[in-house]
């Protein structure tokens, strides 16, 4: 590899994060990849579940927790306003909270959709309406604010900007509108629009994703039309696959393993895996039976595990090599987790939320799925709990309607009898 390509990949890959496993700054964790790396946590629960330490009556929304530094920060909304805040993971105390014009406008599933990201010294939102905001992480105050759909002339998409901000060394790449480029670049430092994509059309709601082909980084969008592989650098268009969904909902956060990425969609489409080359990239293979709405797909060991909206949100394991299904879980309603419902992967077991309040602790393996331990936490009725939980420091911090729940599951006390 050349010394441009060499820094130019540093330059593009590299954070200021601490590399701490327990640090969870953005979206699916320090890695990208929703796997939880603590230890000693709790091998099953009471039947009342974990121990509850705090709640937070927060706003309305589908944004995931995250945890930095002892603090666990969260966006949601509350009236017209994106609201972002810290709290102390310890005890619940609001450490600050920032409130900021340019909520998500319209009626119909009211609230935040994509979650921040942390790096350096700066928090990083996108909200619902297209405003893209910097804020100091100690203490909130906005650095720059942006509202991309203004900058780029698109249109907001039918259920909202949603795309979680992926944040390299000078940019932050986040997901357009209707009617203009898929996909934008924005100045890191200066809040200023880097590039805007090649491709135009529609954008997508997941979030973006980096990887290295051949030696040279490439940006994959899951757009509303179509997968694309981009310049990162330019934007520029390296290649595309169509991929039509109904209603346009690609939202599930593409998973990249090596030369390899992973889409689904909902709405009786399915999943796919294909190769990736500096220009093109090849269907290997496609599988009906896994249809992911919303929640991205978790890889470790080999295998795919996954929650399909079909039959209410079962949750499968797919061979990420053949895209064969190697289980489907069983148990009726206690392991369907809704086309909203979602998990956090930590070593063998998944800590899972429901769509409709359920969370479940359940050991998962390519062999099949065990239910463990399982609690009502939230109101069955509300049936949108999209949110991903959050293990941070022996804690689970789980987001409901307007509430936000931190539990005790680390094995300190003792394991429940």
């Amino acid at each position: 590899m050349s010394i441009r390509k060499s820094l130019l990949l540093l330059a593009l890959f590299s954070t200021t994060v601490p590399l701490c496993a327990d640090e969870w700054p953005k979206w699916r964790g320090l890695n990208g990849d929703g796997i939880s790396h603590e230890t000693g946590l709790l091998d099953k629960w009471s039947a009342d579940g974990p121990k509850k330490l705090w709640s937070a009556d927060v706003g309305l929304g589908f944004s995931s927790p995250i945890g930095y530094d002892g603090k666990v920060y969260l966006q949601s909304q509350k009236g017209d306003q994106d609201t972002l805040q810290a709290f102390d993971a310890e005890t619940g105390k609001v450490v600050w909270s920032q409130a900021s014009t340019g909520g998500y406008p319209k009626e119909d599933f009211p609230g935040s959709r994509a979650t921040p990201t942390i790096e350096g010294k700066f928090i990083y939102t996108y909200g619902g309406g297209g405003d893209l905001i910097c804020r100091d992480l100690e203490t909130g105050k906005e650095v720059w604010h942006d509202n991309i759909l203004e900058l780029t002339h698109t249109s907001l998409l039918t259920w909202g900007q949603a795309s979680s901000p992926l944040v390299s060394e000078k940019f932050i790449y986040v997901q357009c509108g209707i009617g203009g480029p898929v996909a934008v670049a924005v100045g890191k430092a200066s809040g200023q629009i880097a590039w805007q994509s090649e491709m135009t059309g529609k954008g997508g709601y997941a979030a973006p994703v980096l990887m290295e082909i051949s030696g040279s980084p490439q940006l994959v969008v899951f757009g509303g039309e179509a997968l694309i592989g981009m310049d990162p650098m330019t934007g520029k268009t390296l290649w595309s696959n169509p991929w039509q969904t109904n209603y346009d909902v690609n939202a599930s956060t593409p998973v990249a393993d090596g030369d390899r990425v992973f889409v689904s969609s909902g709405y009786q489409h399915g999943g796919a895996q294909f190769e990736v080359t500096p220009t093109g990239a090849k269907q290997i293979w496609f599988t009906p039976d896994v249809q992911s709405r919303f929640p991205a797909a978790v890889l470790d060991g080999g295998f795919l595990y996954c929650v399909s909206e079909d039959r209410s949100g079962t949750l499968k394991c797919l061979d990420w090599n053949t895209g064969k299904v190697q289980w489907t879980a069983k148990g009726g309603r206690a392991m369907k987790l809704g086309f909203g419902g979602s998990f956090v992967r930590d070593g063998d077991k998944l800590f899972a939320m429901s769509q409709s309040g359920l969370l479940s602790l359940i050991k998962a393996t390519p062999d099949g799925a065990e239910l463990i331990s399982q609690v009502q936490l939230f109101d069955a009725d509300f049936s949108k709990d999209w949110s991903t939980p959050l293990i941070y420091h022996g804690k689970l911090y789980v987001k409901g309607q307007s509430q936000l729940v931190c539990l005790d599951i680390s094995g300190k006390a003792g394991a429940p009898q």
